[in-house]
């Protein structure tokens, strides 16, 4: 399920009078400011839960089985790594043949010679999806014989290893070109937030016009992404039909409080966004991280991506009591 919850911005009160000798209906209280042109005033605006299940609906596969897979196609050893740990970088792996083939690939055999738990793992694989591709190369083995021969031949049999290796290269091949999960579509509605007439006043009216130099009163939509899952992600919000959108940023995988970049708004986004809006969020992927976070018991309820919006205000708030 889709969970947004929004958080009233602010507020403004005016307190009673204590003395019938005192008319405050005769004070001038016009121009009221709070701060000045170096002020900051920050307030949130909305969360948005991203669950496995979101994820997996929009793209109409489960993205946890796709990489599950691919964790057995893919070499231990991984030629890349940074500080989040051993990663492949899946736009290679999709547009890239010789980063498959002359880096990858060519490891996944050598770990298969050399690593009896890969071998045995590739052999379940394949006796499970791909059992025909080898009834040439293993003629007469039945589905259920399959792992046993194919072990067996691939330790001893140094000729017929080079074959059953050329077709694993060309299984492994074809199906790391098939990681492009679609996350392009993903998009949440956003109710009408609760705020008065006067606030989104208060908040539009103390805004320099968009062709303001060097404007010192402006406001900003802002906001930090949690990211559980094994996969660094681009990300680029955008308020449709607005023409708010974030400036395409990286989400760092199994990492919190990534930041969002601030992006402008004037008056006519702000009031668009109270009446309520869709926010479009599509995500690329980057870097996937080999058995980091997905799993069989994973909740498809718990969310994996939380992105928190709020409001930057710079400059001073003026308002009339």
């Amino acid at each position: 399920m889709k969970k947004l919850f929004f958080v009233l911005l602010c507020g403004a009160c005016a307190t009673a009078c204590v003395d019938n000798d005192y008319d405050l209906g005769k004070v001038d209280t016009g121009n009221i400011a709070i701060g000045d042109e170096t002020s900051r005033f920050e307030a949130p605006l909305a969360k948005v839960f991203i669950s496995m299940k979101e994820i997996n609906s929009d793209n109409g596969t489960r993205i946890d089985e796709i990489f599950n897979e691919a964790d057995i196609w893919l070499p231990t050893q991984l030629p890349d790594q940074d500080d989040n740990g051993k990663f492949v970088y899946v736009q290679r792996l999709l547009n890239d043949e010789a980063y498959r083939n002359d880096n990858l690939l060519p490891l996944l055999i050598d770990e298969m010679v050399t690593n009896p738990d890969k071998l045995d793992k590739v052999a379940d694989l394949l006796q499970a999806k791909y059992y025909t591709a080898f009834s040439e190369l293993l003629p007469g083995v039945s589905q259920q014989e399959f792992k046993t021969a194919f072990v067996e031949t691939f330790r001893s049999n140094e000729t017929l290893r080079e074959l059953l290796a050329a077709e694993v290269r060309t299984l492994a091949n074809d199906y790391l070109t098939t990681l492009d999960v679609d996350m392009s579509n993903l998009s949440y509605a956003i109710d009408r937030i609760d705020l008065s007439d006067d606030v989104i006043n208060m908040l539009a009216d103390n805004l320099d016009p968009a062709e303001t130099p060097d404007p010192k009163n402006t406001l900003h939509l802002a906001g930090t992404i949690d990211n559980r899952l094994p996969v660094t992600l681009q990300i680029s919000p955008s308020f449709p039909p607005t023409q708010i959108v974030f400036t395409p940023t990286t989400i760092t995988a199994n990492h919190d409080a990534n930041e969002l970049p601030e992006t402008r708004l004037y008056a006519d986004d702000l009031r668009t966004i109270v009446r309520g809006i869709t926010i479009n969020i599509p995500l690329i992927l980057e870097k996937y991280y080999p058995g980091k976070g997905f799993g069989d018991s994973l909740d498809e309820e718990e969310p994996q991506v939380t992105i928190q919006l709020h409001l930057i205000k710079r400059g001073a708030l003026k308002f009339d009591l």
